[in-house]
């Protein structure tokens, strides 16, 4: 097995999602490879130190808040029945409060599953953006732990975006930015959230600057973010259906300066 090949399968292998055939392939690779075994090494560590990070619980007052909005509403079924029970009631009367007492339980019951369900859409959210980020800092991290953080060197964009063609599940687009202070040097390929995509590879003085790209599901550009893994700046961003992540040692105000230029 060669090194691009190990290197695209090992996010696969450390979350033990690899046929017995391809585990036994690269385990073998990885053991006879110090490069490829080093790189391993690095990713799982990195997502040990993440993972003591824990995983997002419900805010503690969700239950509270739960409880008494159904607390409130019991409440306000029991006024709603008559007042003296031995009294007699129109069967309209009673009619009506039974249905009144079912309009009110359902509706109850979609207010506390509209909670739920946008609680775990935005922890869902949350959790898949950490660990993009995860794998995006350690992506970077390999990167710099290589004799060349590029796979094709070349400061021209003809050259690299048309290498990139077969190779990844999209057309990049990538640029020369020289002349604005951050050249070209070549481009690669790289694993992230499960899939492969692009990483066009720039320089800032002694900064490198590793830019991921890959399609992106989201109907509708996003404005950059900016986080910190590791001592590394990350900024992403999504526009014309691709996504973005920069990833570099550089300050965050000139990241931001290339995101304006891409």
């Amino acid at each position: 097995m060669q090194c691009e090949r190990a290197r695209d399968l090992l996010g696969a292998y450390r979350d033990k999602e690899l046929s017995p055939d391809e585990r036994r392939a690269v385990t073998q690779h990885v053991e006879g490879c110090k490069s490829c075994g080093d790189i391993l090494a690095d990713d799982e560590r990195i997502g040990r130190s993440l993972q003591r990070l824990g995983r997002s619980q419900p805010p503690p007052a969700l239950g509270a808040r739960v409880r008494a909005g159904l607390q409130r509403i019991e409440e306000e079924v029991a006024a709603s029945a008559p007042a003296n029970a031995g009294a007699r009631v129109a069967p309209s009367s009673g009619w009506n409060t039974m249905r009144v007492a079912r309009n009110v339980a359902a509706l109850a019951a979609c207010c506390v599953l509209s909670v739920l369900a946008t609680w775990w859409v935005m922890t869902s959210a949350s959790q898949g953006i950490d660990r993009i980020a995860r794998d995006v800092a350690a992506a970077h991290i390999r990167s710099l732990l290589q004799d060349s953080p590029v796979q094709v060197a070349s400061s021209d964009q003809h050259t690299v975006r048309p290498w990139f063609a077969g190779r990844a599940d999209f057309a990049p687009d990538v640029k020369d930015l020289a002349q604005d202070g951050f050249p070209l040097i070549g481009g690669r390929l790289d694993y992230i959230a499960e899939r492969r995509v692009a990483a066009a590879v720039y320089k800032r003085r002694l900064h490198v600057i590793n830019v991921f790209m890959w399609p992106s599901t989201a109907t509708a550009d996003s404005a950059p973010q900016i986080d910190t893994r590791n001592g590394y700046n990350l900024l992403s961003w999504s526009r014309n259906g691709v996504a973005y992540w920069a990833a570099s040692d550089l300050n965050a105000d000139e990241l931001r300066q290339l995101q304006r230029l891409l």
